[in-house]
């Protein structure tokens, strides 16, 4: 396991406060790539180091210290973002959190306050990683198991830093590794090691979101799959936009039923086909949508989201 005090920029003085009861290496966290400190960098990460004061000081091994803290978002998969466009760049933000031990994975709510969600990888669990950097910082990584995730949308410093980070860290002699060689969801209250695809801590008993209680919301409610996973926002949104689609399918059903006479392009034939073809297409449309809220929603309860 590489030390507390192991050495990142060169010719710098290791520099280890613990405000709050949190270990912090100051000369690595508050300084870029380069060793050199921005300006308003050390006030936005003590700030965001507040913020997780609550899960940091639960999970903090002793020995651990926070090396560096960014922000970013696990990758969801080419289809979803196609369909969904930009709304997939504010889905599951997250903290990113490097320690000389492990890389923490802290899910966030829209204000920076921790989700209480968390995930963890041991640095001896990966066997690969690498950073690239463009608008924005992507992290590949390659777990032990063969497993592999990406990160994406971290701030372009962030990218560098944690590339520098990743140079010193994994050469270092291996650490210490988890049973899964790979990340890890944690318990938020006891921190055991989560099963996937058991939404229940067998340790303490704390009960988390399910699969069928998810379809019950996702085809009953309006939005009801986003609601259910706390994306309220993505919710009402939604919800609008399936309130939208049922209402005109319904027109357009009556329609081809010849129990309602909507307005229709000047010179289109009226034909009960036609009517019928939208009914159908925009049932279809409801089906994609319900379908791919379902997908986001799914991929959001497989990190364990607690019960209320």
């Amino acid at each position: 396991m590489p030390a507390a005090d192991i050495s990142i920029h060169p010719g710098q003085t290791v520099r280890i406060s613990s405000p709050g009861g949190i270990p912090l290496r100051e000369d690595v966290l508050f300084t870029d790539a380069r060793g050199v400190e921005p300006r308003g960098r050390n006030r936005r990460i003590k700030r965001a180091i507040e913020r997780l004061q609550q899960p940091l000081g639960k999970i903090l091994a002793p020995g651990e210290v926070v090396l560096y803290l960014t922000r970013g978002q696990i990758m969801p998969g080419k289809l979803q973002r196609y369909t969904q466009g930009t709304q997939s760049h504010y889905l599951a933000p997250a903290a990113l959190v490097l320690t000389n031990r492990r890389l923490l994975h802290l899910s966030l709510k829209w204000n920076g306050r921790w989700n209480r969600n968390v995930r963890s990888a041991q640095w001896g669990d990966v066997k690969e990683a690498y950073v690239t950097t463009r608008l924005y910082g992507r992290l590949f990584i390659e777990y032990r198991n063969g497993s592999k995730e990406t990160y994406w949308r971290i701030p372009k410093s962030g990218a560098l830093k944690i590339k520098l980070l990743l140079d010193v860290l994994l050469p270092a002699p291996p650490g210490e590794t988890s049973e899964t060689l790979s990340m890890v969801t944690l318990c938020p209250d006891c921190l055991t090691a989560l099963t996937p695809g058991v939404y229940e801590c067998h340790h303490c008993g704390r009960k988390f979101k399910d699969g069928k209680t998810l379809l019950v919301h996702a085809l009953l409610i309006p939005g009801g799959a986003y609601f259910y996973v706390g994306l309220d926002l993505f919710g009402v949104l939604h919800a609008g936009i399936d309130t939208a689609i049922f209402a005109y399918m319904m027109l357009w059903v009556l329609a081809a039923l010849g129990k309602a006479h909507p307005p229709v392009r000047a010179g289109a034939p009226p034909t009960t086909f036609t009517y019928a073809a939208l009914a159908i297409f925009l049932a279809s449309a409801l089906v994609f949508e319900i379908c791919m809220s379902i997908r986001v929603a799914r991929n959001a309860i497989k990190t364990f989201i607690p019960e209320p």
